[in-house]
């Protein structure tokens, strides 16, 4: 980012003119500037919705999607459950705007599955319009702040904003329905940055309408804790701009309400990652090393901002967290480089780039690994502070628009072509590579083979994808899947369960049981660990582990279905009687006979149980409660010649 933004001139003073430049203008020209903004704001909201429209017929992805729906809370509005959303709940975030945009698309969009999900489609990318054009509102403000030429800064903001729109790295805070929190974090920070800009150089009660999108922001994501800071730096460069008499104890009015919401959010942020296990162990073991890891992951979200081609839902790297690695100093080093073109920027009067600069680290700053998470770096991280590189290419262009040659070969009106050109070629690969993108999210299996492709190694394309092949069958690869992710992660509890269950599938019931073990001494509250090891307790013939883990999970209230309640009582029942507890058996399995009406595989488990039991009465009578419900096959006709042969056995 070295281009430096000198054609903006120092103004001595902010003017009438300068902060209501319509008021001085006349009915005519008054007309033509509003008929240009409101061109602009129509190309925008056009622009966006052809890069983003074909993700309507997108379906929900196995990336956290499935809780939306699970979580019956936001399925309905009630007053019962706004007042849960709007609640601290423990173990959890605090992102209640977020949770009232789904509650609206359930009501809206009430019905079938895909419906709803058609309908958080469609609303994520209304969001990221209105995201988008408050963006280009806080660019125009923010360069006329700095600039005489409003020309150039209606060109810079436009040219600028476009280029965000359409930007590849946004897809994934689009077009997957958990990140709707994305586009409410971008709309309520670019609406709070423009109310400051318009509170600095206009009327103080914007900062009224700043505080409420802060307060909109924070609610929507908490990492909007960094605004503040952002502010911060606009603060200072707009002073050094145009003093401000009084200006520090100005400023005390201003943020002390900000950090008296900010530090209670970053206080229980921090404390809900670390209580849920978000915070993962430092990079090389230390402080000072995870700093190494940290340079490198900033320098490599640049490279994500400004020169990637191939997006992707994840990406692995490795990170050199030694200080005797070469490599580790030369990213330091970058950090250090871009970080003092800021400063130096600053000094000389270039006080948009170093505005960007503070942009771009302090965007990435909680999510940078200062305090490591579980994923290195996501699309959906960037999506602020890609501005920073949009804003640089924006003043390239406009500065080429504007300037007319004043002799030569070539007509005055050539650097305007040139840059249209430019210009032109850029938004359209950007809007080629969103709307390729768009298509890889079309579901689970397609967005994670395409990620494998070019990360074989990542460990949450590995666990994702297995867990598709596992309803496909696809065992084997299930097992290598679940083999790349625990190399990548050996932490990584959701591989090793998957492993665990596409080894009982194989019948591997001691590897089953180890694996989930495993999984257990990582993460002990995963239910579908605990529920997998029951089974391969069952299957392994373990009864008294079995019974102990069923019995466990039974008093706890861990069953997901009603379904699942029979068939645990049942196991229950059955494992006693392995343990020669025969009343406790018997009462299990008739408890789990109650719940049998409809379920003639419940039944027909039964009646083998209580035939193993010696008891063929009610071995008998369990199947002929089950063949009537079994359709026409091998296994009717298998129970109707063991039901031939118990009455035989009985004489009846």
């Amino acid at each position: 980012m070295m281009i430096s933004f000198g054609c903006l001139r120092k103004r001595s003073r902010i003017s009438q003119h300068d902060v209501f430049p319509d008021k001085v203008k006349g009915p005519d020209q008054v007309n033509n500037s509003k008929m240009r903004y409101c061109v602009v704001a129509f190309l925008l909201a056009v622009l966006v919705f052809g890069a983003y429209f074909n993700i309507l017929d997108n379906e929900a992805t196995n990336w956290d999607d499935p809780a939306i729906f699970m979580r019956t809370t936001i399925h309905e509005i009630t007053m019962d459950n706004l007042k849960k959303v709007m609640s601290f709940s423990g173990g959890a975030t605090y992102q209640p705007i977020r949770d009232l945009t789904y509650m609206l698309d359930f009501h809206i969009w009430s019905g079938k599955t895909a419906g709803v999900v058609f309908g958080m489609h469609l609303q994520s990318v209304i969001l990221y319009i209105l995201m988008i054009l408050a963006c280009w509102l806080f660019l125009l403000e923010l360069f006329k702040a700095f600039s005489d030429d409003r020309d150039l800064c209606f060109i810079w903001a436009s040219i600028s904003a476009v280029l965000f729109a359409v930007h590849p790295v946004h897809v994934e805070s689009v077009a997957w329905l958990y990140a709707r929190k994305e586009p409410l974090l971008g709309l309520f920070t670019f609406i709070s940055l423009w109310a400051f800009v318009r509170a600095r150089t206009s009327h103080w009660k914007y900062y009224l309408v700043s505080m409420v999108g802060l307060l909109f922001a924070v609610l929507s994501k908490p990492t909007a804790v960094m605004i503040p800071a952002v502010m911060f730096v606009i603060d200072i460069a707009l002073q050094a701009h145009q003093r401000q008499p009084s200006f520090w104890k100005k400023r005390l009015m201003i943020y002390v309400p900000m950090l008296i919401l900010a530090v209670p959010v970053v206080v229980r942020l921090l404390g809900v990652m670390f209580e849920v296990g978000g915070v993962k162990p430092y990079h090389g073991g230390s402080f000072w090393t995870n700093l190494l890891a940290v340079s490198q992951i900033l320098i490599n979200y640049l490279d994500l901002i400004a020169f990637t081609i191939n997006y992707s839902a994840d990406y692995t790297l490795v990170l050199y967290t030694s200080i005797h690695a070469w490599q580790a100093w030369v990213f330091a080093g970058l950090n250090v480089l871009l970080i003092a073109s800021g400063i130096a920027a600053f000094m000389l009067k270039r006080h948009v780039y170093a505005i960007f600069v503070a942009w771009f680290y302090l965007f990435l700053l909680p999510v940078s690994h200062i305090f490591p998470i579980s994923q290195i770096m996501a699309d959906r991280y960037a999506l602020l502070s890609s501005l920073s590189w949009c804003v640089l290419l924006g003043y390239a262009l406009a500065r080429l628009w504007c300037w007319r040659l004043s002799s030569g070969r070539f007509s005055p009106e050539f650097p305007l072509l040139v840059a249209g050109v430019l210009f032109f070629l850029v938004a359209a690969a950007y809007s080629y590579m969103t709307y390729e993108r768009n298509d890889i999210w079309q579901n689970s299996q397609t967005l994670w083979e395409d990620t494998l492709a070019k990360y074989p190694d990542s460990s949450p394309a590995n666990v994702n994808l297995s867990a598709i092949y596992l309803k496909q069958g696809r065992f084997d690869e299930v097992q290598d899947l679940c083999l790349a992710a625990i190399r990548s992660k050996p932490y990584d509890y959701l591989a090793i369960s998957n492993l665990a269950l596409a080894q009982i599938m194989m019948k591997q019931y001691s590897n089953a049981i180890r694996n989930y073990e495993q999984a257990l001494k990582i993460k002990p509250d995963l239910p579908k660990a605990e529920m997998g090891l029951a089974i391969a307790y069952w299957e392994n013939s373990d009864y008294k582990e079995a019974h102990a883990l069923y019995s466990r999970l039974l008093r706890d209230g861990r069953i997901p279905t009603p379904e699942s309640a029979a068939q645990y009582l049942f196991r229950i029942g059955f494992s006693s009687w392995k343990l020669n507890r025969s009343d406790e058996a018997y009462a299990y399995l008739s408890r789990a006979e109650k719940m049998s009406a409809g379920r003639p595989f419940l039944l027909r488990d039964l009646g083998m149980a209580y035939n193993s039991m010696g008891d063929t009465e009610k071995a008998a009578k369990m199947f002929e409660d089950a063949i009537p419900q079994l359709e026409e096959g091998e296994l009717k006709s298998r129970l109707i010649d063991i039901l031939h042969l118990l009455k035989k056995r009985n004489g009846l």
